[in-house]
Formats: structure tokens, C-alpha cells, sequence
């Protein structure tokens, strides 16, 4: 059973901090659970006060929860945040994002399919909608393979938020359908029947970007969570070049999105 007994933050002291805090303290939701504060040193005069003031608010507000600060110089964020997430190994990485893109991608260079790829951590992004919004519905999309680990994970936080689970089937329109898909959505389908009490609910679509489609029916049915493979489902490839499907999202949205290596 996964639980959320540790939590990654990258900490840059902006409103994504206050929105990953929030975030991580509603799903940690236990005592003893450890939130991990992470900084990469960049342009702050004087971050070990930031974080240690960061560190202080987040016991008083949260004295259930156990706080653990790093510090590190890097030219790399992301680098960074990988390589504490492989020796720490949380249960989740949570990364607030009300910058917006442009911005975030010139000082940051943070990508957070990328980081749940290489880290082998499951990564979510929040914007500042989602801070007070409960989650009610959480859109899965399934492909042409039987995705265990977004399933558990579904069946995990469906527990949680006591949420209903939406099964999206995408089939690209130019690939020749194989006799397997329907097989996959169909297992996909029953093994969420054995583990929730609430029915899912299910669409299909034949749109070819699996991130544009999802968010569609993310926005359709208005999902306050997607749960995705990093990069094959929550990249689009555009004339700005490679985005993570956050970035399509705007700075009030309530929809969160989880990246899950398969």
C-alpha cells in the first residue's frame, strides 16, 4: 500500500512554495509524516534564514508534521531536485507552479515529467486553484498498455479524497488499432471495480496528442487531478518547443497533475 510517509518540496520562497506546502501537509495528513525542504542556492542573499523561517512556520502550523531542510549549491535545479529525490526516495515530490512559463523555464529550468522519469518518483504539480479545491474526480488516461502504477495510485488517492475515477481510452488515429486495446481498457476498468466502491465513469477519444486530449476531457468533465506517464503522456510538442501539460493549464487552475513512472 502507498503512503505518503515522506514529501519532497523544491523550495524557491515564492507563492509555489506556499501552494506545494498546502498541498503536501493535506495528503501527508498523518502524525510522524516528513516533509522534506529542498533549496538550490541560486540569487537569495540569505536562503538559510529563508529556510529556516520556512521550516519554523510550517511547525507551528502544521505540528503534526516533521521538517527536514537541504541546502545545496547547483547550477542545475533539476539536476538537483533528482538526485536528493534518489537518496532521500520521498513517496512524492510536490511542485507548486503560479510562475508562469516563461519565466519558470529561464530561471528554474524545472520539467516535472522529466524529474518523475529520471528520479523514479511520482511528481505533483499544483497551481494556486488547487490549494483549497477538494478533489472530486480524477481523470486517468489509458493507451495501449496496462498502467499498474497509475492505477494503485488511483485506487490510493480515490480512497483518500473518497473521489470518483474517470477512464479516458485514446486511440491515435493515424496507428493501426491493435487487438490489445480494448483488452487493456477493459482490465484497466475491472481492476479499479475491485478495489473502489464508487462507479467509473469512462469516455474515448481518437485526438492524437494523449496530452491535449486528456486535458479536453479533464476540462469536460472538470477533473481536479490527471494521473499520467511522464513524457508519453504529459508532454506536448509545440512551435515553443517541449511543455509539460501544467504549462497549457492557467495560474487559477484547480486541476493537479501526476506524473507516475510506469
Amino acid at each position: 500500500m502507498i503512503a505518503f510517509n515522506t514529501i519532497l518540496i523544491p523550495v524557491d520562497f515564492s507563492q509555489n512554495t506556499d501552494i506545494a506546502v498546502k498541498k503536501a501537509a493535506e495528503l501527508a495528513g498523518r502524525e510522524g509524516a516528513e516533509i522534506l525542504l529542498l533549496h538550490v542556492i541560486r540569487r537569495q542573499t540569505n536562503p538559510e534564514a529563508m529556510l529556516g523561517q520556512l521550516e519554523q512556520t510550517i511547525r507551528n502550523r502544521y505540528p503534526a508534521l516533521k521538517v527536514q531542510t537541504h541546502l545545496l549549491n547547483s547550477r542545475s535545479v533539476q539536476r538537483t531536485i533528482i538526485e536528493c529525490a534518489k537518496l532521500q526516495r520521498p513517496d512524492l515530490i510536490v511542485i507548486g507552479r503560479s510562475t508562469p512559463r516563461r519565466r519558470w523555464f529561464r530561471s528554474r529550468a524545472i520539467s516535472p515529467d522529466i524529474i518523475a522519469k529520471k528520479s523514479n518518483c511520482p511528481v505533483l504539480t499544483v497551481k494556486p486553484g488547487s490549494a483549497e479545491n477538494k478533489t472530486r474526480v480524477i481523470l486517468i488516461p489509458i493507451r495501449d498498455f496496462l498502467p499498474e502504477r497509475k492505477l494503485e495510485w488511483a485506487v490510493l488517492l480515490a480512497k483518500r479524497y473518497r473521489a470518483q475515477v474517470h477512464l479516458l481510452s485514446i486511440q491515435n488515429r493515424q496507428e493501426t488499432r491493435g487487438p490489445e486495446e480494448p483488452n487493456v481498457f477493459l482490465k484497466a476498468y475491472h481492476q479499479l471495480r475491485e478495489n473502489l466502491r464508487h462507479p467509473i465513469e469512462y469516455s474515448a477519444t481518437g485526438q492524437q496528442s494523449t496530452a491535449k486530449a486528456t486535458l479536453n476531457c479533464a476540462e469536460h468533465i472538470m477533473a481536479d487531478m490527471i494521473v499520467l506517464n511522464p513524457e508519453t503522456e504529459s508532454g506536448v510538442i509545440g512551435l515553443s518547443g517541449y511543455r509539460h501539460i501544467s504549462d497549457l493549464l492557467k495560474k487559477d487552475s484547480r486541476i493537479q497533475v501526476l506524473d507516475i513512472n510506469r
